[in-house]
């Protein structure tokens, strides 16, 4: 076995040099996707496999055994996906009766998906905002040309509506009830004020249908629908009339999935093997 344990290391160094940041150095993908990348994995398979081939057959072998199915098992289902699978961002109008029926990728034909896709019903929900404050400049400081005010600090608002300003103490009503919204300027004393700045979402979703059957969509929980998953990436925060979705077909995804759980089992049953046991 010390040849897959020499090549392991390799491709943990391949590894290692895909995810340590270094000005300048060459992208994750292209070491990922590199043919000597690749030509390591299927030797690593190779001598799993023929490792599992030339020990006896027995049940007391069977955490080993599952341990190095599981490993080829990931590997034939990442190199499927690498050869098959399919991923690319999709836009899509909200609350419109268009629908979309492929996805289009840069430099490649369009995809059909062999179904329709639409989106409706979209949500968004923000933290409360921090307000910066603008304090009022006297008169007698004023530069010509200049702002009458110059910005001090950023505050930010609870739930209540309510924000703690350096100087004025609390500041009151910044939620407006009646419109169901965050004031954008409260005037302050002398002439100062608090202007909203821009405000993170804590939560946005939106439904997809697909030939008519309703999925719900949010972030890190994607629709799947006919071996495609549906993930939404993000939204226009202007006027929330289109989201973003990232839309995968992955053959080799099943395939990855049983291999992790068949690794855990054979790492199970290997953590309670006899000491002084045969490997």
């Amino acid at each position: 076995m010390k040849p897959a344990v020499l090549i392991l290391g390799v491709l943990i160094l391949f590894l290692l040099a895909g995810v340590i940041p270094a000005a300048g150095g060459v992208p994750a993908g292209t070491i990922y996707y590199s043919p000597v990348f690749i030509l390591l994995l299927f030797l690593l398979s190779f001598l799993s496999i023929r490792c599992c081939l030339r020990r006896k057959i027995s049940w007391k072998q069977s955490g080993f055994y599952l341990v190095h199915l599981a490993a080829v098992l990931i590997l034939a289902g990442a190199f499927a996906g690498y050869l098959f699978g399919i991923k690319g961002l999709l836009q899509l109008p909200v609350g419109s009766s268009a629908s979309v029926d492929h996805l289009p990728l840069s430099g490649r034909e369009p995809v059909p998906f062999g179904f329709t896709v639409a989106a409706e019903d979209f949500q968004v929900l923000f933290y409360p905002p921090v307000y910066q404050l603008c304090r009022a400049i006297p008169p007698e400081e004023m530069a010509p040309g200049k702002m009458p005010f110059k910005p001090e600090g950023k505050f930010s608002a609870n739930q209540q509506g309510v924000c703690i300003v350096n100087g004025f103490g609390p500041v009151f009503n910044l939620w407006n009830e009646s419109r169901q919204e965050w004031v954008q300027r409260k005037a302050l004393t002398d002439d100062s004020f608090l202007y909203r700045t821009a405000q993170t979402p804590s939560f946005f979703g939106v439904t997809l249908v697909f030939d008519g059957e309703k999925h719900p969509v949010r972030i890190n929980h994607p629709a799947r629908f006919n071996g495609w998953r549906f993930y939404l990436m993000s939204y226009d925060r202007q006027n929330q009339s289109t989201v973003q979705l990232s839309a995968r077909h992955d053959p080799g995804r099943t395939a990855v999935i049983a291999g992790i759980w068949l690794m855990l089992a054979g790492t199970f049953i290997l953590c309670f093997r006899r000491e002084g046991a045969s490997p």
